[in-house]
């Protein structure tokens, strides 16, 4: 047996979570019973005439493939340089860093009271941007807003990482889910993959951690109708407050969107005037016992969980998504609407 190639390629640089390794070895006189070894660090990974490995780990290792036959043997060794993208593209705090929001990326809302007017447009989005006193309603259930920093958000040991500014007020809390990503391919947008800040109530059995909704337009001012997955109809209801469409007109679907994610329940009281009930910890605009002393929720990216809700290390953070968690009507006071101000990020804060 020999190696077609007499030259190869000895090393091999990729990126934890992101690269694959395929090495398909071309030999000639291969005879069908020829064993293949390929070992890393003298651990054997694969006995496959051609190796496919997924990198568990960072760091520099040594990839052996032997080759044996009952009287014949060949042997290549490789060098893997396994790079952590967060020491790639971390994005360190710089000297004119700000500690608030420097990019709004997406505006998705709901159907809601505020949406196509006040607190519910692109324009009040880009308000959130570099402070904590403007105002931006999500809509129902599942409407979202995706925003970033000029840095990456660290993730500090036993200590929280971020706050999300709102207007609950004790009484009266419209849950947001919070997302998070990291920048794992470097491009510098959105497009890696989100992990959920589980808070109190997602451990909750009454919670829903595979829902969706579906809004429909009804093309005027009137009721928006919507069905989910629990087989549930009903509508985000209108009022003699706010007269234009409730739908939002600004976004691509211009007839029926839909939303995936968690839902949660607070507690709605209607006796009297109308009250919601705050969750105990880990949503936006939800008066909990941090509330008061930071005007917002703190947010710790030891939270986050994976869809089998299995908790994630994540050495830090560049974007994130916050949406709507709950689902319901509280009264006079309309549909539940999450709203925030801002976010900043606590390590400039403190």
């Amino acid at each position: 047996m020999e190696f077609t190639d007499s030259s190869y390629q000895k090393e091999y640089q990729l990126i934890l979570g992101r690269d694959t390794l395929i090495i398909q070895p071309q030999i000639l006189n291969l005879p069908e019973e020829a064993r293949f070894k390929w070992s890393l660090e003298k651990q054997q990974i694969s006995e496959s005439s051609h190796l496919r490995f997924v990198p568990k780990q960072a760091g520099s290792f040594n990839l052996d493939l032997m080759v044996t036959t009952n009287t014949d043997s060949i042997y290549r060794t490789y060098k893997l340089n396994i790079n952590n993208p967060y020491d790639l593209y971390y994005r360190p705090v710089q000297e004119n860093s700000s500690e608030f929001i420097s990019k709004i990326w997406e505006y998705k809302p709901a159907p809601g009271q505020y949406i196509n007017s006040t607190y519910g447009s692109m324009e009040y989005a880009i308000d959130l941007i570099g402070g904590k006193t403007a105002t931006l309603s999500l809509g129902g259930w599942g409407g979202y807003v995706i925003f970033s920093f000029d840095h990456t958000i660290k993730n500090r040991e036993n200590e929280k990482d971020f706050v999300i500014y709102g207007n609950a007020m004790n009484g009266l809390s419209e849950p947001g889910i919070v997302q998070v990503s990291f920048d794992a391919n470097g491009n510098g947008l959105p497009d890696d993959k989100w992990y959920e800040l589980a808070g109190s109530a997602h451990y909750k059995e009454e919670s829903l951690l595979d829902y969706e909704v579906t809004y429909s337009n009804p093309g005027e001012y009137a009721n928006v109708p919507w069905i989910d997955t629990e087989g549930v109809q009903d509508s985000i209801m209108i009022n003699t407050y706010h007269t234009q469409n409730y739908y939002p007109l600004f976004i691509e679907e211009r007839n029926e969107l839909s939303f995936q994610g968690t839902r949660v329940f607070p507690k709605v009281n209607l006796d009297g005037w109308a009250t919601i009930d705050a969750l105990e910890w880990g949503y936006a605009d939800n008066y909990d016992a941090d509330y008061a002393t930071y005007g917002g929720n703190t947010m710790d990216i030891d939270w986050a969980v994976d869809e089998q809700m299995n908790l994630i290390a994540l050495p830090g953070i560049d974007f994130v998504k916050v949406y709507t968690g709950a689902q319901g009507k509280a009264g006079s006071l309309g549909e539940i609407s999450t709203e925030i101000k801002g976010a900043a990020d606590l390590s400039m804060v403190e």
